[in-house]
């Protein structure tokens, strides 16, 4: 009884994570889109912040872009790349400094991201469509592009907010990613039925926002 008890905690848990945030479509790697006006990232207003979801709880914090550029062809987002400094990776929800310390080590390591061999992960736009009208959370057009972690190159597509005035153009967008893609395969339910309770969810979840002044 307790076994079925905690197989559907499990599902539950799995279900809640998915229906939270939807998830980044998976397409085919293309080519990078770099056609119309080049505009820098503003380092400064441009951010990347993770959560990760466990049975008992998640955690969250943030990545530094380090590098970057949007192209607007005439009023519009047209493409765009940059590149996320893995060495820079936090946790903010641990305010102990030991527990924080531990957690953010257990990233840096072969187990998620293994930053020692791969220190950077990039994200190159290779199209952007308008949609016919805003959705219920305000997004206004889909992303598609390249993102590579630890070496691996997933193509995925996702819904974002595209606001293009005077002073530059901004995009943000909350999507989830599934960690097993890019060989993140430390504790998934998906590779590790046995685990039971001590699961980790598949989903990494990704807000990020891109701002970038114009010249």
């Amino acid at each position: 009884m307790k076994k079925v008890l905690l197989m559907f905690a499990v599902a539950a848990f799995a279900t809640a994570c998915s229906n939270s945030t939807e998830t980044a479509e998976t397409t085919e790697v293309t080519t990078a889109v770099e056609a119309g006006e080049a505009t820098v990232l503003a380092l400064s207003e441009s951010t990347v912040k993770w959560t990760g979801k466990k049975l008992t709880g998640e955690h969250f914090g943030k990545i530094n872009i380090s590098e970057g550029s949007l192209f607007v062809d005439g009023d519009q987002l047209s493409g765009g790349s940059f590149t996320i400094d893995m060495n820079t990776i936090t946790v903010e929800d641990l305010t102990d400094a030991a527990q924080n310390k531990d957690l953010t080590d257990h990233l840096f390591s072969e187990d998620f991201f293994n930053v020692a061999q791969f220190n950077a992960a990039n994200f190159e736009i290779t199209g952007v469509e308008a949609l016919a009208a805003a959705d219920e959370a305000g997004n206004t057009h889909t992303i598609s592009g390249n993102l590579t972690i630890k070496g691996i190159t997933q193509g995925i597509s996702f819904p974002a907010k595209v606001a293009n005035n005077e002073a530059g153009i901004n995009a943000s967008a909350k999507f989830n990613i599934d960690r097993t893609l890019w060989d993140i395969k430390y504790k998934s339910g998906k590779f590790f039925p046995e685990l039971g309770d001590k699961v980790i969810s598949d989903e990494i979840g990704i807000e990020l926002n891109l701002a970038a002044t114009k010249s």
